[in-house]
């Protein structure tokens, strides 16, 4: 990070770096043996990590070119012998070595604070969230969205309002329903999901082999029959032969996170290049 970037970025990199201090700092004092601070342990590991990349997609990503507009600096800072593209190009590699080094530290912290909730006889919060190169990917693509939307809006508050809705909802979509569908799912019939294992759906299946939603049939056999011998009696009655869970078993999370990793990263690089192409359009209209 050269002189003039960080003297202007040194305050959120800052307060980035106190914040993720002291969340550092509550977690690995944290008293994990209580069912209530196991609690908010487990809460801070789940919410923790995708608030961050929330504050760098927000504070950090949005800002960035959207305030030079606004500000009207762009008239002094971008000329023909220093593009807006280069300036681009250098701020973003600038501020990636922070991004990095405070996600590596929410990392290490988070996985400290899992093994230590491990140590103990209530069950831990899985941990997929927390591979290194994933959570790196979500952080950077958040940075990139910010940087795209400030570059498009030129509006320092519309961007940030607008990264925000953009990656809770990205965030959202591919955390609970893309997810458990990167890779074709595996199915047992007749059988319990293993603890380890990802769900992805379940149900029920006629002697057609159709699939029947779980609510319904239940709705149906088990609200009206409390006797689970009365409730097979009921299955069959209404043709429904077997029960049936799509998961993804403990030794595909890998591949997955690769997956999901792959494409957080080309949405990262094609959100940079995005912003970048507009920023050239721009010079070259002028």
């Amino acid at each position: 990070m050269t002189w003039l970037t960080w003297r202007i970025e040194r305050v959120k990199v800052l307060v980035g770096a106190a914040l993720v201090l002291i969340a550092a700092a509550v977690l690995l004092t944290l008293n994990v043996n209580g069912p209530g601070t196991m609690t908010g342990a487990r809460v801070a590991l789940t919410l923790g990590p995708p608030a961050f990349a929330v504050v760098v997609a927000v504070f950090w990503g949005a800002p960035l070119v959207a305030r030079e507009y606004e500000q009207r600096t762009h008239l002094v800072l971008w000329s023909r012998d220093r593009p807006a593209t280069r300036w681009l190009a250098l701020r973003v590699a600038h501020l990636l070595l922070p991004i990095v080094v405070l996600t590596f530290v929410v990392n290490v912290v988070a996985r400290l604070t899992l093994d230590r909730m491990r140590g103990t006889a209530i069950q831990a919060t899985p941990d997929y969230d927390l591979w290194l190169p994933l959570q790196l990917a979500t952080v950077i693509a958040g940075f990139a969205l910010g940087v795209l939307v400030g570059v498009l809006t030129r509006n320092v508050v519309l961007s940030m309002g607008i990264t925000l809705v953009g990656y809770a909802a990205l965030r959202l979509y591919v955390g609970v329903i893309a997810r458990p569908h990167l890779l074709p799912p595996l199915r047992l019939l007749d059988k319990v999901r293993p603890l380890d294992a990802m769900f992805v759906a379940g149900g029920y299946l006629d002697r057609d082999g159709n699939e029947l939603a779980a609510s319904a049939v239940q709705s149906v056999c088990v609200g009206e029959h409390p006797v689970i011998a009365a409730q097979d009696q009921c299955l069959v009655a209404h043709g429904i032969v077997r029960s049936f869970v799509d998961i993804q078993p403990a030794n595909r999370l890998t591949d997955l996170r690769l997956v999901e990793f792959g494409g957080y990263a080309v949405l990262a690089a094609a959100l940079l290049a995005a912003a970048w192409l507009v920023l050239r359009r721009r010079e070259t209209s002028r």
